[in-house]
């Protein structure tokens, strides 16, 4: 869908709470200690200015580069003792070299673990739960199933080897959950949602958060059944990632075309570079989700409270907000989280896992990609280009669920619950109308070719997306001519 360069023009004017996100089953959250308090020990992030040597920039401050992002000249160093931590974030004040330099983060699984999570469900019971009927997907699916549509799910990786997923895996799956600086342990193929049987964070539990990933995976093919996912593993079988990890995940994302990228997940601090991958992402078409969090209060995670991210918190079957779920004037909208029945690896492990290829959950987490599942569909449909198309849909189809939430900030509820079958009938925004009033004329021409001009992504209607051209003046005007729906 997208291209895998910032906005060119080729002809001249005319982007840890993991939300992952885990809880009790039917509700009971348990408080664990926030990712996102305090940077990891002695890491930073360097993002260089264009023909900087990264190798240059470390040997001057005694710096080892731990990994890259190279096609964005950013890269994880550890500074080995060399300067404090506030030294280190001001270094771009004073080095040329250096465009931006900042520490980071550990994020990932706020959850108690696995062994508590995943309740036995037989397999049949994925297709008849209840929450199909409450988002309207039978109603849905006789016009979209998310054909055409790639969702990149970045969390703890995907079961491979799933009934439900074998055959929905795009190519490209990759893993970064391991130090590319260490070549016994490197192996960024290995994107499957694996145990190892040990107690890795020293938490008293022994792989708490494997099957998280394959979950997620399974509920946006609920909605999205003929969508392709592409697996990018950055949290390992504890639930731990750190900020540069998610980074990396959705620049790739971003270049291996990915439409639509779930992040269930997240931390307390927002870290620029996550923001700037972000933004990159939206910048380019891409539809972002991510999971507002179960600690049951009001804190801000990231990135679901990064503006153009469609933040997601839970509710029951019917609209009721969850008690887990935090709730703060950036969700965007409500989904079901509570009873959710998704997939589960196969392969057992010790007792992280049900004896079955399907579990029961809750949690923020599996709220998420419903709603990446959703925006799969409007993709495939054509009514959404870009992330105010998709908010668009959400504030003309959402089930208004205020007056079954009292005492609830109506500020904490989005723009109301998920509907599929609603989102899916919406006959789709006026895509020529770039000054919103509701009216095509003569100022929406002027209005384009100054995008156009200045290179802005309201100019951007043509694949491949981030490349401005010919193309999508064609696309501007067919739209302008075809009018606005009534």
């Amino acid at each position: 869908m997208c291209s895998m360069r910032p906005f060119s023009r080729s002809i001249g004017p005319a982007a840890l709470f993991a939300a992952a996100t885990l809880v009790f089953p039917h509700g009971a959250a348990l408080a664990t200690d926030p990712f996102g308090e305090e940077p990891l020990s002695d890491e930073g992030i360097l993002e260089l200015v264009p023909g900087a040597d990264i190798q240059a920039v470390a040997d001057r401050y005694g710096f080892t580069v731990r990994d890259a992002i190279e096609s964005r000249l950013t890269y994880l160093v550890d500074l080995n003792m060399k300067m404090t931590e506030d030294a280190f974030e001001l270094l771009f004040l004073s080095d040329a070299d250096i465009d931006h330099s900042e520490l980071n983060f550990e994020t990932g699984d706020s959850g108690p673990g696995t062994q508590s999570i995943f309740l036995f469900t037989a397999p049949g019971e994925y297709q008849i739960q209840p929450v199909r009927e409450a988002l309207g997907l039978e109603a849905a699916h006789a016009a979209y199933t998310g054909a055409g549509v790639t969702i990149a799910i970045i969390d703890t990786g995907i079961d491979p080897d799933h009934p439900l997923l074998a055959s929905r895996i795009a190519p490209g799956g990759i893993a970064f959950t391991a130090d590319p600086t260490d070549p016994i342990n490197y192996n960024p193929g290995a994107y499957q949602d694996v145990c190892d049987g040990n107690d890795g964070d020293g938490d008293g539990l022994s792989d708490e958060v494997v099957g998280h990933g394959t979950a997620v995976a399974g509920l946006a093919l609920m909605v999205a059944p003929d969508a392709m996912i592409l697996p990018i593993r950055v949290m390992d079988d504890e639930g731990a990632t750190t900020s540069f990890r998610v980074a990396k995940a959705v620049y790739y994302a971003v270049d291996q075309g990915a439409d639509v990228i779930n992040l269930s997940l997240g931390s307390l601090t927002n870290v620029e570079i996550i923001e700037d991958a972000v933004k990159e992402a939206v910048d380019l078409g891409v539809i972002v989700t991510a999971s507002m969090g179960n600690a049951g209060g009001f804190d801000e995670e990231y990135p679901a409270s990064l503006n153009d991210v469609a933040g997601v918190a839970a509710t029951d079957n019917a609209g009721v907000l969850a008690g887990f779920s935090n709730r703060n004037d950036e969700v965007n909208v409500c989904a079901p989280g509570i009873n959710l029945i998704s997939s589960v690896p196969v392969e057992s492990c010790g007792p992280a896992l049900p004896n079955s290829i399907y579990g029961e959950a809750d949690g923020t987490s599996f709220a998420a990609p419903l709603v990446a599942g959703t925006a799969a569909l409007l993709i495939q449909k054509g009514t959404v280009l870009r992330w105010d198309d998709f908010r668009g849909a959400l504030r003309k189809t959402c089930d208004d669920i205020e007056s079954i939430n009292p005492g609830v900030d109506h500020n904490h509820l989005g723009m109301g619950m998920l509907n599929v079958a609603a989102a899916v009938e919406w006959e789709g925004p006026c895509f020529a109308d770039l000054v919103e009033d509701d009216i095509l004329d003569i100022a929406d021409i002027f209005a384009f070719l100054a995008a156009f001009a200045a290179g802005e992504s309201h100019a951007d209607f043509a694949e491949p997306r981030g490349i401005l051209d010919t193309s999508d003046v064609f696309d501007f005007l067919r739209y302008y001519n075809a009018g606005c729906p009534e």
